[in-house]
């Protein structure tokens, strides 16, 4: 069951990004609300040539300013962005199985936190794949701030990067000269993921929005859009 979840992981972010590729290619379409002024008209009249100018230095400046991220997380956004991070600790959790052998008072810690709420994942028919929808489609429209929303793309697309060692790993599976590799690598995928859902978090709660990852920080930000 989990490599059709896999699969259908992989389709829906192929959807996520024919409609991430709409969204943007409608908000930086050419405005043809002003008509182009005149030359001799803008000489004649000196007070369109200043608006004129005024409104192309906006349109320069535009896409700098609708793509920063600077905004500061205040309130209770600081803990609705943290919510998302769930989905990647939750798909990711078997990542962990060596670490907790290796480890006992992490297996403790694992067994009363993230545990139960993978093992109910799992229970439910495709619940992970609709926690995916709802965070990578249903907060587009919704009425969040926009750290918020930047946050739940950004967890969406660390839960996709689990995805390619899923299928590396389902793809070797069996075969004995590559069972030295299965646990380092495994190791490495916990590291990474949870590394990413701990800086998430922790720059969340201080009220900073978590926007230094490599890559998926900027591949995030472009999906969350202007607003």
């Amino acid at each position: 069951r989990r490599r059709g979840l896999m699969l259908h992981k992989c389709v829906s972010l192929v959807l996520v990004g024919l409609f991430g590729l709409i969204f943007r290619v409608s908000a930086f379409a050419p405005y043809h609300g002003i008509a182009p002024i005149n030359t001799r008209a803008r000489n004649s009249l000196p007070q369109k040539k200043s608006i004129s100018y005024v409104r192309r230095d906006r349109i320069r400046a535009g896409p700098l300013n609708m793509w920063s991220n600077d905004d500061e997380i205040q309130g209770q956004d600081r803990i609705k962005a943290c919510i998302p991070y769930l989905l990647p600790l939750v798909d990711g959790h078997h990542f962990a199985k060596y670490i907790n052998l290796r480890f006992p008072p992490l297996a403790a810690i694992d067994s009363i936190t993230i545990a139960p709420l993978a093992d109910l994942v799992e229970s439910v028919p495709f619940l992970s794949l609709i926690l995916f929808l709802v965070l990578s489609l249903g907060t587009r429209g919704a009425n969040l701030s926009r750290p918020v929303k930047f946050n739940a793309q950004q967890a969406v697309l660390i839960d996709v990067a689990l995805v390619f060692p899923e299928l590396f790993g389902a793809a070797f599976e069996g075969q004995r000269a590559f069972v030295p590799l299965m646990e380092p690598a495994s190791n490495f995928v916990f590291y990474f993921y949870m590394g990413c859902v701990i800086y998430s978090v922790s720059s969340n709660l201080q009220g900073k929005t978590p926007n230094q990852i490599p890559f998926i920080s900027n591949a995030a930000n472009m999906a969350t859009g202007p607003y």
